[in-house]
């Protein structure tokens, strides 16, 4: 049987969570049987998913980085200090297990999302080159899926020792796969010649499993839907963080202002644990902010999708949000401040329907917000057919194919 593991996941990221369980659900369509490890940063109750889940963290990451599990007795003795240090036993005999799939292990995958570029520090993308050396240490082949690169000036001085690290260690992956135009040009840059461009996994591979057969036991489904027909409201905190606070939370009561005026009926979906106070400080400056309904809990990936499916529409500004509404036909007005963004609309032909938070025309976006409110039959229709276009071509299967060109079973 078959052993993959995937590298740079974490369960409590919606956005990431699914890009896992759509690598390892296409595998699986693939191999029929096949065994997927996720190497995780950050996950609560491991036990509760139907796939096995190990700690890739800021304690197992340098033991295996520095070789400490080589050492006789070293280990257990450093895994017990840490367990009760951090009051917890997630790390107890995981070690063991570790060494274990990656010895056995047929190959890595890596679904990060971001991480090397300077849009975060430089330590995040280290964090991905020690991937790629801990798969060499393993002799085995690594190959990025879809994510974000660059660009590569940080503005520091040690740029152009790190960029170099970054050569030496990015031409050892089989396949990498740049989510976006602006990472296969900086990474082409570099001289790289295992580069490629690909659409988001979940977008491109047409399976996608139900919530049910991601956990482990029966979990009751979600109970309460939106009404059909409504429009879906995604507020981002990062927004914030990126733009002129005041001026985007002006922007956001001004749009729901907007939608409750022209009798829509708004819901407020909350994808993230982060954005839950953003809501009640944005509800108390909406002039009608009681009629605007919320949609708030712990949510799987395939649960949000389809709570977003009921939607005509979505305003957002988290990138899987709007991932997971254009995979279920359903057009977005987006707040976003990256070439992700932008390039994702591309896709499905949504450019204007996309609008920088950092400098934002508020008169223009309520137009852009108008505008969907009169065309989103429409613009459904055409993304519905760029998603036929786009899943007719399998990133996993393009993959795999690299990986062991000689397996019939990946040519069906």
């Amino acid at each position: 049987m078959k052993t993959f593991i995937v590298t740079g996941i974490q369960m409590r990221n919606k956005g990431s969570q699914a890009m896992f369980i759509s690598l390892s659900y296409s595998l699986k369509s693939i191999y029929g049987e096949c065994e997927v490890i996720g190497f995780a940063n950050k996950y609560d109750s491991p036990d509760q998913y139907a796939f096995p889940l190990l700690p890739y963290d800021d304690y197992t990451r340098p033991v295996f980085k520095y070789g400490l599990h080589r050492v006789p007795l070293l280990e257990p003795i450093l895994t017990h200090f840490v367990s009760r240090l951090r009051k917890s036993d997630k790390w107890k005999n995981q070690i063991p297990k570790m060494k274990h799939a990656l010895q056995k292990a047929d190959a890595i995958f890596d679904a990060s999302g971001y991480s090397l570029g300077s849009g975060w520090p430089k330590e995040s993308g280290r964090m991905l080159l020690d991937t790629i050396r801990m798969a060499k240490r393993y002799k085995k082949k690594i190959i990025l899926m879809p994510q974000s690169f660059g660009p590569f000036d940080w503005g520091q001085k040690d740029d152009p020792d790190f960029v170099d690290e970054m050569k030496k260690e990015l031409s050892y992956p089989l396949k990498i796969y740049a989510r976006e135009r602006e990472g296969y040009d900086c990474l082409s840059s570099l001289g790289l010649r295992n580069v490629e461009l690909s659409a988001d996994m979940v977008i491109r591979e047409s399976f996608f499993p139900q919530a049910g057969q991601i956990y482990a036991k029966d979990r009751k489904s979600v109970k309460e839907l939106p009404l059909k027909n409504s429009v879906g409201f995604i507020i981002n905190k990062n927004v914030f963080r990126i733009g002129d606070d005041s001026s985007v939370l002006d922007l956001y009561v001004k749009m729901l202002d907007e939608l409750i005026k022209s009798g829509e009926k708004v819901y407020i979906l909350n994808t993230s644990t982060a954005d839950v106070d953003l809501v009640g400080n944005i509800l108390d400056r909406v002039t009608d902010g009681q009629m605007v309904n919320v949609i708030s809990g712990e949510y799987s990936s395939p649960e949000l999708i389809d709570i977003i499916s009921q939607f005509k529409y979505v305003v957002a500004s988290r990138y899987h949000s709007v991932v997971f509404a254009y995979r279920s036909g359903v057009p977005a007005v987006i707040l976003g401040w990256a070439s992700k963004y932008s390039d994702l609309a591309a896709l499905f032909q949504q450019q204007d329907y996309v609008f920088d938070i950092r400098r934002p025309d508020t008169e223009k976006i309520l137009e852009g917000v108008r505008r969907m409110g009169s065309n989103y039959s429409d613009e459904s229709i055409r993304i519905k057919q760029c998603l036929d276009e786009i899943q007719e071509s399998s990133v996993v299967r393009h993959a795999l194919s690299a990986l062991a060109p000689e397996q019939a079973v990946l040519q069906a």
